[in-house]
């Protein structure tokens, strides 16, 4: 069968990198500005209240959607309400929330 190598290796690589956005690691992890570090999700973990914009990036990080995404992550407009800037490119590792979860005795 020709070709079949080639789908059978695209396919094993698809698994791989949704695999990756399950795991939650950076960057295959979903970064809500406007939560606290112990609020953020844990690997796979979407809120339909953040929007779609936060809970398709690990997807766009992996490159599996079939056409591009025309979404930037840099910094918005405007501050946070203490006077930050509104930075929305960043990325967590599952250790930092994991610290921060114990820390406040969240799970």
């Amino acid at each position: 069968m020709a070709g079949a190598e080639a789908r059978l290796s695209a396919a094993l690589e698809l698994q791989r990198k949704l695999e990756l956005i399950i795991e939650g690691e950076k960057p295959f992890d979903i970064f809500v500005r406007w939560k606290e570090l112990h609020e953020q999700p844990m690997g796979w973990e979407p809120d339909v209240n953040d929007g779609v914009r936060l809970n398709v990036r690990p997807f766009v990080e992996a490159g599996v959607l079939r056409a591009p995404f025309n979404i930037h992550w840099k910094k918005d407009r405007g501050k946070n309400p203490d006077g930050t800037e509104r930075e929305n490119d960043k990325h967590l590792s599952l250790a930092e929330k994991l610290d921060a979860r114990k820390r406040t005795g969240r799970k």
